[in-house]
């Protein structure tokens, strides 16, 4: 067990007190205990849910929000034995060691992080000359730490904070402001930057080919900005991802073929999305087996915005939200779709509808693609997740929606549905890794009885609720008597009418926390010789806040706990594992497979925080 850098001073952030505030100990493998049942199906394999982790402690600036801190890992490892059909459950956490970590470490003196808080950027109350006033301070730190030897260069800004996938025989951490991490299963290590064909340490030349993630040159960060959602084609295994800038034209598009795929499919690097003409804020997008959807919606993310007197992240509720769909390969055929402004930070799924007759030469294969996608009428959640007082009283609870776009007439770009399935909130959605390319019919997500989730209160979200919604049966209620196009609603019931239904088909199903514990993120698992798309397990990680002290504050012995839920009944747990410690509130986690973790890619050298200088 290692130890970060000591808190300073104690603070009272929303963003720094309870679950939310950051751990300081780093555990190597480590035993658990549990109660329950393992499954068989979760023996040999490891969750892991990345998060942000500030290692400055608790003592921070002014501007803190949850999206800032960095990247650490938290694994649950389904240790196999020697014994027959029997697991030991092991936790590790580790910081992954990107340039924004190794750099701030080189620096003892440094009293807050390189990188301004995504507060900063988006507080519509802060001075615009305090926010110059950081930009400089940030391109300062990193011209610094090129020019003094005994500093860690800061070749890319991403914290690797936020998601954590599959691609290729490697593990990769991702964040939204740099390429992906490789990381090697189960003990977390880092080993380098992924540039679309090798990691950093791999033992491989990195410059041999043309990178699909990640620019050289000092400036080369402001053009390696790749979404934190990255796709991964369940049949073809081929990665899809965009890259987002504050340079035109703003938005570029890769798509990475698996290695050992057996097909000889040219990659597709930094194609330029045509179409876009200022700098967004652009967070994931929906992918289907033949095309893919870009999301150009009214949050802009641009320094420009300063000498306008607004701040650099801001929600534009004069200007419309726009989807750009294109054939999978070919982003340079975009075509743009305009509706009402929103803002949207996941998808759930996404798949085409083939046409009911052969196309003559004005119309498409596809009769049409659709979405299913968790929307907000505003930008209000970026400020509640910082802990920032809305600017407006109107409700941002994110519902699930669901959009189709035609294709069937190429002369006109129309959204035939735009309404929501149900008016619970509902964020953070996750699908089976097996669910058909046709469309996932389940959904499983996180929601909470407490109007903390809407964001009208300033506060970050606590998630009491895992959800599961059947979106297929909802979108036939919806086509059999259309809701209003864009505020109409299929199932308008609240969380508390749909818990105390005892309809055996609803179409969703609620898992309650017991009282005063709180959930996050859900990760899907499907049963072995599984009986329908939803017959398998969720993974969860679980905090009791009745640790919490007086003032709110969890100590050293607060532990959370890994709980396994069937996914059929949302009722059942299966089994819980009691972790040494707690791992705050978070973001995006996966399942890796027992097959995964052995098929890991061979790698020369692991990063250390007292290594030579790498790229």
């Amino acid at each position: 067990m290692t130890e970060a850098r000591k808190p300073f001073a104690p603070t009272r952030h929303r963003c720094l007190t309870g679950n939310f505030a950051p751990v300081h100990r780093q555990f190597p493998i480590t035993p658990c205990t549990f109660s329950g049942t393992i499954p068989a199906e979760l023996h040999g394999g490891q969750y892991v849910r990345n998060g942000g982790n500030p290692s400055f402690g608790n003592h921070l600036s002014e501007d803190v929000h949850m999206f800032d801190g960095d990247g650490m890992l938290s694994g649950i490892w389904f240790r196999i034995t020697n014994q027959p059909q029997k697991v030991e459950p092991c936790f590790v956490n580790r910081y992954i060691l990107t340039d924004l970590y190794l750099g701030a470490r080189s620096m003892p003196n440094l009293r807050s992080p390189i990188l301004p808080s995504i507060a900063t950027l988006a507080h519509p109350f802060r001075s615009t000359i305090s926010t110059f006033f950081k930009l400089c301070r940030f391109l300062a730190l990193i011209a610094w730490s090129f020019i003094s030897p005994d500093k860690h260069p800061v070749r890319k800004i991403s914290v690797a904070n936020t998601a954590i996938l599959y691609h290729d025989k490697r593990a990769l951490a991702t964040c939204q402001t740099g390429p992906p991490m490789r990381v090697q299963l189960p003990g977390l290590d880092t080993i380098g930057w992924f540039n679309g064909h090798s990691a950093l340490n791999e033992g491989k030349s990195y410059s041999e080919e043309q990178d699909a993630f990640g620019c050289n040159g000092p400036f080369g960060f402001l053009r390696d900005w790749t979404t934190a959602h990255p796709h991964v084609d369940p049949t073809t295994g081929d990665l899809i991802s965009f890259q987002a800038s504050f340079l035109p034209p703003f938005v570029w598009y890769s798509l990475i073929p698996k290695s050992d795929s057996g097909r000889s499919l040219v990659p597709v690097l930094y194609a330029p999305v045509p179409g876009v003409s200022i700098p967004k804020l652009m967070h994931d997008f929906g992918v289907s087996q033949n095309h893919t959807v870009i999301m150009d919606l009214p949050v802009t993310l641009d320094p420009i915005n300063m000498l306008r007197g607004r701040p650099i992240i801001h929600f534009d509720r004069d200007s419309p939200s726009r989807f750009g769909i294109f054939p999978r390969r070919h982003p340079e055929q975009v075509r743009w779709f305009e509706t009402d402004p929103c803002f949207i930070f996941h998808t759930a799924t996404t798949w085409d509808e083939p046409a009911s007759i052969l196309p003559d030469s004005k119309s498409s294969p596809t009769e049409a693609v659709s979405m299913v996608a968790c929307r907000y009428t505003n930008g209000n959640m970026l400020h509640s997740m910082g802990a920032i007082e809305p600017t407006n009283a109107e409700l941002s609870d994110s519902r699930m929606y669901y959009y189709r776009f035609s294709l069937s007439d190429r002369s006109q770009n129309m959204i035939t549905h735009q309404w929501a399935l149900s008016s619970i909130p509902l964020e953070m959605p996750t699908i089976s890794p097996t669910a058909p390319p046709t469309g996932a019919r389940f959904v499983f997500g996180c929601s909470s009885r407490d109007a903390i989730f809407g964001a009208e209160t300033g506060e970050p979200m606590k998630v009491d609720c895992l959800v599961k919604v059947d979106v297929l049966t909802l979108i036939q209620r919806g086509m059999a008597h259309p809701p209003q196009p864009i505020e109409g609603c299929v199932d308008n019931r609240s969380i508390d009418e749909v818990l105390s239904s005892r309809d055996t088909e609803d179409p969703i199903k609620i898992f309650q926390a017991p009282l005063g514990w709180y959930a996050q993120e859900p990760q899907f698992v499907p049963r072995e010789d599984a009986r329908s798309e939803d017959d398998g397990y969720l993974l969860t990680l679980m905090f009791d806040e009745s640790q919490l002290d007086a003032e709110g504050q969890a100590d050293d012995h607060a532990k959370s706990e890994l709980w396994i839920i069937d996914a059929r009944d949302m009722i059942s747990v299966v089994a819980k594992i009691v972790l040494p410690q707690r791992v705050p509130y978070g973001f995006h986690g996966n399942w890796f497979s027992r097959e995964q973790l052995e098929a890991q890619r061979p790698y020369a050298r692991v990063r250390t925080e007292t290594q030579a200088s790498d790229y």
